[in-house]
């Protein structure tokens, strides 16, 4: 028969199945099977043969059993090696760190072991109880390399609070430096020793504490943050909370004393104002334990206390006293804006809005007082100068007898005096301000309102606002002008009283009223009466 009629076999000879084997293990042992290649398959080779039983390990085979199996390829089971140990298993360590902040993993794989899955791995770090921060990248380098040890998962650390702090609206340690000028030169004079503050001022800031932000471990469990510690506002004395801002109860020194804040109405200064201290500048009361020394400072809207003298310096205060004297050394000068007492004055230029009261000599200065000179002690001795008082001068001695020139004035406060010479100045400028602004207004207003161009209009609406603001500020002046008319009247009866001798050389001034001292005279007093001087006994 032939091929044509037989297509069962045609079939056979053209179909093309390669050849294939099985490695098993059984009861007694390790058996190879290996079929045959049909038609023009490939048949099984003894190297893929060799490389399976070496990928699972299986020892003690015969090699030329495996040879001859191959080779006859019969589709037989045939025995190779004796029965092989099971294989081992992968083992796949998960540590959790005791604070349980990061968890460790480690792949251990014997010779022999099975196969592991990936998934495998991922279970086991799931079966550990770790779900937070796992690091895939760590765990497939594990996966990759048995053995090698990775974090495989790292917590969320808690973020602790903040604890409160206190910000201070001054620097307190940068005293002492001087002051820099504009030019890149220091003064010397103003060394920032004072930290000076108004009522109200805002010294100091709590900035409160904080919670903090809550972390979580590789467990998923929180983890709470510590938070922060508070601290109490440290109020000394003369100052108050505000929520949680400190400010100044009064104006005066800002200190730091055992860690609070206080507020002194009183600044101290324990010797002289001088290069050591710089300038005192203070809204509170100033005592100087020493003297004030030439070309320096002290101000203050309170009282000022010196204990020892005024050397050409300069001092303003409320009340003053200054307990040696004041040389004047012709610079700087004393002006209290309440009362100023003193030892002597010499060569100075003092002046006060109450009484000045010297309890030695007056040489030689300018002193005028809003109230009364008062020169009353040991020697009470005024020569020189000029001393000008609202109400009263008295003294025991007035002059010298070489005739020193000694100007005596009362009658008149100074203060309210040069306030009226200032107004009679400004009336004078603003009366000629408005009669030129009344006369361009009076041009614009001939002119029919039509043909003012815009420039001329806006020009004489100007006009007109000036000439009502001008004319309101002249009229208010003149009010003034004779309100202190009316006091230059009733000061007048000023007196000045002399307990033992005037001099010649002397002028007695009350108000507009002149007396020039020809000869001595002795416990005299001075007066304004029916348009001239008179002199009474000193009582």
């Amino acid at each position: 028969m032939s091929e044509a009629e037989n297509p069962t076999k045609a079939t056979e000879e053209t179909t093309a199945v390669d050849g294939s084997f099985q490695i098993e293990q059984k009861d007694d042992g390790v058996y190879l099977t290996v079929k045959p290649a049909q038609g023009e398959g490939t048949p099984v080779r003894e190297p893929l043969v060799m490389e399976e039983l070496k990928s699972r390990d299986i020892q003690d085979v015969n090699f030329s059993t495996i040879i001859r199996v191959v080779k006859e390829s019969s589709g037989a089971p045939v025995k190779i090696a004796e029965k092989q140990a099971p294989p081992s298993e992968p083992e796949i360590q998960v540590l959790v760190d005791r604070d349980r902040m990061s968890a460790s993993l480690q792949i251990i794989k014997p010779k022999g072991s099975r196969p592991l899955a990936f998934e495998e791995v991922l279970e086991k770090i799931h079966s550990a109880g770790v779900v937070q921060g796992i690091d895939m990248e760590s765990v497939k380098r594990a996966y990759d390399r048995p053995g090698t040890p990775v974090t495989a998962a790292r917590g969320d650390s808690p973020v602790n609070g903040s604890d409160a702090v206190i910000k201070y609206a001054y620097d307190m340690n940068n005293k002492g430096r001087p002051v820099e000028l504009e030019d890149g030169r220091v003064d010397f004079k103003d060394l920032n020793l004072f930290t000076v503050v108004a009522e109200g001022d805002l010294l100091a800031e709590k900035i409160p504490p904080t919670q903090g932000t809550p972390g979580v471990d590789v467990l998923g469990q929180p983890i709470f943050p510590k938070p922060g510690k508070d601290i109490p506002l440290p109020l000394g004395k003369n100052v108050y909370a505000d929520e949680n801002n400190i400010r100044a109860g009064i104006a005066g020194q800002l200190q730091v004393q055992n860690n609070k804040l206080h507020v002194s109405p009183v600044i101290e200064i324990k010797g002289d104002v001088d290069l050591s201290t710089g300038n005192v500048e203070f809204v509170g009361n100033v005592l100087v334990r020493g003297s004030v020394q030439t070309g320096f400072t002290v101000k203050a809207d309170g009282n000022v206390e010196i204990y020892g003298s005024v050397s050409g310096g300069t001092v303003e205060g409320a009340n003053i006293v200054i307990k040696m004297g004041i040389q004047g050394m012709q610079r700087g000068y004393v002006k209290a804006k309440d009362n100023l007492t003193t030892k002597f004055i010499e060569n100075a230029v003092v002046s006060a809005e109450g009484d000045v009261m010297v309890s030695d000599v007056i040489l030689h200065s300018n002193v005028s007082a809003g109230k009364r000179v008062i020169v009353e002690g040991r020697r009470g001795f005024i020569a020189g100068g000029h001393v000008i008082a609202a109400e009263e001068i008295r003294a025991k001695t007035v002059g010298t007898h070489l005739a020193v020139a000694t100007d005596l004035e009362v009658g008149v406060n100074p203060a309210i005096r040069a306030e009226y010479t200032e107004l009679r100045k400004e009336v004078k400028k603003n009366e000629v301000t408005l009669d030129q602004a009344q006369k361009a207004l009076n041009v614009l207003k001939g002119v029919n309102p039509a043909d003012l161009p815009p420039d001329k209009r806006e020009l004489m609406l100007k006009l007109t606002k000036a000439q009502f603001h001008l004319a309101g500020q002249v009229e208010t002046m003149r009010r003034r002008i004779t309100e202190i008319e009316l006091l230059f009247e009733e000061m007048r009866y000023g007196r000045i009283r002399v307990a033992e001798v005037v001099y010649p050389g002397v002028k007695i001034v009350i108000g507009t009223l002149v007396k020039p001292i020809r000869e001595q005279l002795k416990f005299a007093s001075f007066y304004a009466e029916e348009g001239e001087i008179k002199i009474g006994s000193f009582r």
